[in-house]
């Protein structure tokens, strides 16, 4: 998936949410490239302080993925 198949309701929500992260727009295509992604390939905070911390970006990919109702792949 990646974000030119998305409603244009859907990239408004994901940048609400990213927005109330504090996170700019720009990371839309990461939380859409991840939405497919197995959790534990890349969900992890190495505590160094990243901006944004991947928690961050991943409390946006759940609820995309609620909004969606897709739940996060299982492998």
């Amino acid at each position: 998936m990646d974000a030119m198949t998305l409603s244009e309701a859907a990239k408004t929500r994901i940048c609400t949410w990213l927005a109330a992260e504090q996170v700019d727009s720009s990371y839309l295509a990461f939380v859409v490239r991840h939405l497919q992604a197995e959790d534990s390939t890349w969900r992890w905070c190495c505590g160094s302080n990243c901006d944004p911390c991947v928690q961050r970006l991943g409390r946006v990919v759940d609820q995309t993925r609620q909004f969606l109702g897709q739940p996060p792949p299982v492998g």
